[in-house]
């Protein structure tokens, strides 16, 4: 994702060392086309997403996870670093004053305008699915034929080799589970007695028992139950299968819309209710109790902006740090510790906490944390951002002396991408070479997380050392997309959802409708935003004022001391 504003622009020459950042500036820029990318990829590849194309290719999970373990990360370091570039020029008020304008404000008309219709289009996208080609099997894999109830089919993949307990499909789960949210009772019946694991675990930690006990689906949720389902299980939320089951039923319908289940809501308390009594009757266990606190960091609220929740109180935090160290004695770090190798022992560790509370997912999300748009941010999904965020205000003090992050660019990069990127799929995949047979489970998970930890830091001094080398001065074109990079990311996501669904039943191999999804979007956006937005007041009010170019032989116009900081 992209920073916000131009923050550079403010400085005076006062300070020649900070007059432009150009560099980070086309860093910025890059990483917001990234998250064009990143989400114009979703629809080709298995997992829960609101389109999901006819003609998809693993790739893409690979392409989706190598950026996604490091886009917001760099975002987050940029934020801090130029948010305390604003702190030391202008001091707290303006930095406060000039974050409301330019982050709060802006994520206020984006709740009431970019969300609704990102949700209008993901709502006309899930429920008008076009019926498949004629002659094409619904059951094209064994997760496929889970959903579809397709008992033929099933037996067919079996006999073919397929897994019983693979991990794949839309949901990136297991067959067993793929049925349960689909409420094919037949189909879990069959599956256990091919040797399902019952107790198999999702991405979330939770079974198959807690999906059917969630969706109602009680004639499943018997068949589980006299399989041996620990009907006491526990996710990683400390949900267990008789807690989801009392969550009401408004809240069960809207969350099944969320994640694309089709739910079946007549009688939908009246299973539920019958649901708890079977569980409790088994002596399941009440679990963690779902609180307000709980639905608040549930809600969808913000959509892909919240990260500018994010950022607005990690700008309020900055301010109160920086207040509360007016009255202590000033404490400084040694320089060393911020720009020398020893950074790594000290961030990595750090990130380390954080991450250690994500769940353990497959190879779509082997990297990175998903962000949090409930009103209540999710609070480990918080600490790992403001991690990134804090260490790019530290940076700030640091970045003009000799020895700066980033000099030995192809290092950190070849690192992350050769080594340390292969290494976390692997590992996510449920990998059975020489190194995941040595390692006891306890230890691959610690070595899962060091990986996960380590790869966005590679990635972003890698990166930052890189556009430093290369992006040096400016570039008009880099300019213009930096400028342009706030709108284009705010905006993007309901035409990439529009346009994966025009062209999601195209007979064209997945690369080619990708690039047409991501061009066009991307070439419409900057149409808009050249001449619907950069010169009118939602230019203005996202990044400040902008003065057209002088007509031919018209007198210059000089303006000082821009808004755009």
């Amino acid at each position: 994702m992209n920073a916000p504003t131009d923050y550079s622009s403010s400085l005076t020459a006062e300070d020649p060392a900070f007059a432009r950042r150009s560099d980070l500036d086309a860093l910025r820029a890059v990483a917001m086309l990234l998250g064009i990318v990143l989400h114009g990829s979703m629809s080709f590849f298995q997992m829960a997403w609101v389109v999901a194309d006819r003609r998809q290719n693993p790739a893409f999970s690979i392409v989706f996870s190598a950026i996604h373990g490091f886009r917001m990360p760099v975002f987050f370091v940029m934020s801090g670093f130029f948010s305390a570039m604003l702190l030391h020029r202008r001091g707290r008020g303006a930095l406060v004053k000039h974050r409301f304008r330019r982050v709060f404000l802006p994520l206020l008309l984006g709740m009431v305008t970019i969300v609704p219709a990102t949700n209008v289009i993901s709502t006309m996208a899930v429920s008008s699915a076009s019926p498949r080609p004629a002659g094409a099997s619904p059951s094209g894999d064994i997760w496929a034929a889970a959903a579809a109830g397709d008992l033929g089919a099933i037996e067919r993949h079996l006999a073919g080799g397929a897994d019983v307990n693979g991990v794949g499909g839309e949901y990136h789960s297991t067959p067993l589970m793929r049925a349960a949210l689909a409420g094919r009772a037949k189909a879990v019946d069959l599956l256990l007695r091919r040797g399902a694991d019952v107790n198999a675990h999702g991405q979330d930690g939770g079974t198959p028992l807690h999906a059917a006990a969630f969706l109602g689906q009680e004639k499943i949720v018997e068949v589980l139950v006299r399989n041996g389902a620990n009907v006491s299980a526990a996710n990683t939320r400390g949900d267990t299968p008789l807690s989801v089951a009392t969550i009401d039923e408004a809240t069960t319908q809207s969350l099944a819309s969320l994640i694309g289940v089709k739910l079946d809501g007549k009688g939908l308390g009246t299973r539920k209710a019958a649901i708890a009594d079977l569980l409790r009757q088994r002596g399941a266990a009440e679990g963690r109790k779902t609180g307000v606190a709980d639905l608040l960091m549930q809600l969808p609220l913000f959509a892909h902006l919240w990260f500018l929740w994010f950022l607005w109180w990690l700008v309020l935090g900055l301010a109160a740090v920086s207040a509360l160290g007016a009255w202590l004695p000033p404490i400084r770090l040694p320089a060393w510790l911020v720009l020398s190798p020893a950074r790594w022992l000290w961030l990595v560790p750090l990130t380390m906490i954080p991450q250690a509370f994500v769940p353990a997912a497959g190879t779509v999300l082997a990297f990175g944390v998903e962000g949090s748009s409930g009103f209540l941010p999710i609070p480990h999904v918080f600490a790992f951002y403001a991690i990134f965020f804090g260490f790019g205000a530290l940076y700030y003090g640091y970045d003009n002396r000799p020895g700066r992050v980033g000099e030995r660019w192809w290092l950190p990069l070849s690192i992350a991408l050769l080594v340390v990127f292969p290494l976390g799929m692997v590992f996510a995949a449920g990998g059975s070479g020489p190194l995941s047979v040595a390692l006891d489970l306890p230890w691959r998970r610690a070595l899962t997380i060091f990986l996960r930890a380590a790869y966005p830091w590679l990635m972003t001094f890698g990166l930052m050392g890189l556009f430093r080398r290369f992006c040096p001065v400016e570039s008009p074109t880099m300019r213009y997309l930096s400028d342009s990079a706030y709108w284009l990311y705010i905006a993007h996501l309901p035409l990439i959802i529009a346009a994966q669904y025009v062209v999601r039943d195209w007979p064209l191999p997945a690369l080619a409708k990708f690039l047409f999804v991501v061009a066009v979007v991307t070439s419409f956006l900057l149409w808009s935003y050249q001449n619907l937005v950069r010169y009118t007041w939602l230019g203005r009010f996202l990044n400040g004022p902008r003065v057209r170019p002088a007509r031919a032989g018209a007198p210059a116009v000089v303006r000082f001391g821009s808004n755009r900081t």
